[in-house]
């Protein structure tokens, strides 16, 4: 059994874990909540349940509710009292791209711009600025609080699936994660037709993103850590630095990497983030708490030209039609689904930063997308565009729960009340100690032939497989096309050694195993022409058999990883699956019964061409429509091996200056 208890304005959540039962066939697990109180108004009971499976990543929620200060400052200034009838640009959406092109069109005085937003402003809770308690804010009402529905490939279950409904967006609930793909990951994107977007272009619009500081002078000699100035962004927005604190057995997982031959890459932003390396975070290093998008508004936030109207919903996208010409000329939007709607123009374009779920729903519901599932809701169709919510994708979250022994480990923060309480007085009085780490300092991003003997055997069920039969009934022949140049790109992935197919976040005896590459694809289609009627979203996790071999491996090897010198030292005990699980059909209904997401949805609307099944074209305009671009996760073709963030933020900046040219 495994629980953990937390206290909020003195009231408690216990919430158990067992195991109920394990055969060759099924394994099921049971949560149950004693005592339930709702923190932020909507907790989501599912997010407390996807907890308890990674005992610290996601139990810092937990740590959050024994010591949450309710409000640690008052909400940011809002502007949006008075919303003028027309604006140069009307902006869809607060997140990291939304912020990010809001600032860049804005700096001409002469331009003005509108954001919409959903969300409200957070509160500064310490849940969503204090790096210890990152993730903390999933499941309130700073999140949309949806869920991916349940499929045959995961045993029947429903996974919540994480998404900001704040200003900030997705930055404000996130692990604080701030990484890059490889340089060959980005390449891959030009090599499916998109020559304007490769590793060399977008590595400038990274670097004008950040403002990077490098490690403590003690943390760079305790682990020997190397950075690339280069690489790194001196005057950006968002601030990314190491925490100040590692966990001591972080050096376990260090000494047994290279036990295990695995490389430690010189600085994962230099195009090389493949083998283990050391992580940034959006971290301000002086401040010690998190630097989210919302820090591109506040800067700029007095620009008379700027906008942000936080708290409505944008219900549809308004267009007039000229011949066969169709242009976008504004929005539509209101408070809630019984509020009156109000509408707005835009002088030159409407810009979609809503994301890889609500984008396409918008598109949908405004009349841009299949015409079939358009009819299917009743919305007349103004441009007929199938591959508008297909290509949806995600990464997949697998975790192999386990303990170890050790004095000092994440674990303290929410099973010893007095460790916990004197790491916050730390905190709070000198910003030192764990509360100023939100984990996962050091990670690993697997090439599959790093951990697998087997690579060749899966490359070879890859090459002789036709993925396109995995896909979606009705899926639309151009996206069809699309895909199996898709697996041409994914298939070359599994043999390159310059490309992670797997990434491994390791704390104190459990692993999180993240598929990088999923082969799986799905979509995502609204239900009804009514936008606060939330749509079908479903990435198909594991339909793919593929997906489940390369993740049957990654088992594998973090036992192996349990069994290097370093971490063995520790006793190192596996909870679930448990040892006695081994057998590959085994492991895959424990995989079934137990994957997840890591949160990092995109692909709905796919850069490339449209006869690929693509949405945008290079300059990121919707196809058969004027004055109408997409500049969020929606338009990553194929998801690179990292963490999300700081690819939207590079994919907003690249968008912001092709805006400005016209």
């Amino acid at each position: 059994m495994f629980s953990s208890a937390n206290a909020w304005n003195h009231q408690w959540h216990v919430l158990f874990w067992d195991r109920l039962s394990s055969s060759s066939h099924q394994f099921s697990y049971r949560y149950s909540l004693i005592s339930q109180v709702d923190p932020l108004e909507n907790t989501n009971i599912h997010s407390l349940s996807f907890i308890l499976i990674m005992p610290r990543f996601q139990a810092l929620t937990l740590a959050a509710l024994s010591c949450l200060h309710a409000t640690t400052a008052s909400a940011y200034p809002r502007q949006g009292a008075s919303v003028r009838t027309e604006y140069d640009y009307i902006i869809v959406g607060a997140g990291a791209s939304g912020l990010t092109v809001a600032n860049r069109l804005s700096e001409d005085p002469a331009v003005t711009v509108l954001v919409i937003e959903a969300g409200d402003f957070d509160k500064n809770e310490d849940i969503v600025t204090i790096p210890g308690l990152a993730g903390g804010a999933v499941g309130t009402k700073y999140d949309w609080n949806l869920t991916y529905p349940a499929t045959t490939s995961l045993n029947g279950r429903n996974v919540s699936i994480p998404l900001g409904k704040v200003v900030g967006g997705s930055t404000k609930l996130n692990r604080m994660v701030y990484d890059r793909g490889s340089k060959a990951d980005y390449d891959r994107w030009a090599e499916l037709g998109n020559s304007d977007w490769q590793w060399d272009t977008l590595l400038p619009y990274f670097k004008k993103n950040e403002k990077f500081t490098g490690p403590t002078a003690d943390i760079k000699k305790e682990y020997s850590i190397t950075t690339d100035p280069s690489a790194h962004g001196s005057s950006g927005f968002i601030h990314s630095s190491y925490s100040p604190f590692f966990w001591p057995t972080t050096k376990n997982l260090v000494k047994a990497t290279g036990e295990l031959d695995i490389n430690i890459a010189f600085d994962q932003a230099n195009g090389g983030a493949v083998g283990g390396y050391f992580c940034p975070h959006n971290l301000n290093p002086k401040t010690l708490v998190r630097s989210s998008a919302q820090d591109y508004y506040s800067a700029v936030s007095q620009r008379k030209n700027l906008q942000l109207l936080p708290g409505n919903q944008v219900t549809r996208i308004l267009t007039s039609k000229n011949g066969s010409s169709v242009r976008a000329t504004g929005v539509e939007f209101a408070k809630n689904k019984d509020s009156a709607k109000k509408t707005v123009k835009a002088k030159k374009e409407v810009i979609l930063a809503a994301g890889a779920i609500h984008t396409p729903q918008i598109l949908q519901v405004s009349g841009i997308g299949d015409s079939a599932l358009l009819s299917s809701i009743d919305v007349p169709v103004v441009v007929d565009l199938p591959a508008v919510g297909q290509n949806f994708h995600d990464h997949v979250l697998l975790a192999v729960v386990g303990t170890i022994n050790a004095p000092i480990q994440t674990g303290n923060l929410t099973s010893n009340a007095t460790f916990a309480a004197e790491a916050r007085a730390e905190y709070d009085q000198q910003k030192k100690g764990p509360y100023t780490s939100p984990t996962g300092d050091f990670l690993l991003f697997l090439p599959l032939s790093n951990y697998t003997s087997s690579a060749s055997d899966i490359h070879k069920q890859a090459t002789s497989q036709d993925g396109s039969k995995f896909l979606p009934s009705g899926t639309p022949t151009e996206v069809v096309k699309g895909y199996k140049k898709q697996q041409k790109v994914l298939n070359e992935k599994l043999l390159d050694t310059k490309s992670a197919i797997l990434e491994i976040i390791w704390a104190d005896g459990t692993s999180v195993l993240g598929l990088q590459h999923p082969y799986s694809r799905g979509s995502v289609k609204a239900k009804s022409s009514n936008i606060f009627d939330y749509p079908d979203a479903n990435p198909e996790f594991l339909k793919n058999p593929l997906d489940i071999a390369i993740l049957t491996e990654g088992v594998k090897f973090v036992r192996k990883l349990s069994g290097a010198p370093s971490i063995k030292t520790l006793n190192p005990f596996e909870i679930v699956p448990g040892a006695n699980v081994t057998s590959d059909s085994d492991i895959e209904q424990f995989i079934r019964s137990s994957a997840s997401t890591l949160f990092h949805p995109a692909g709905s609307c796919k850069l490339g061409s449209r006869s690929d099944g693509g949405v945008v074209d290079e300059k990121l305009r919707v196809y058969g429509i004027k004055g109408l671009r997409i500049v969020d996760a929606s338009v990553i073709p194929l998801l690179p091996a990292t963490h999300t963030m700081t690819t939207v933020y590079a994919v907003a900046e690249k968008a912001a200056d092709l805006i400005k040219r016209g």
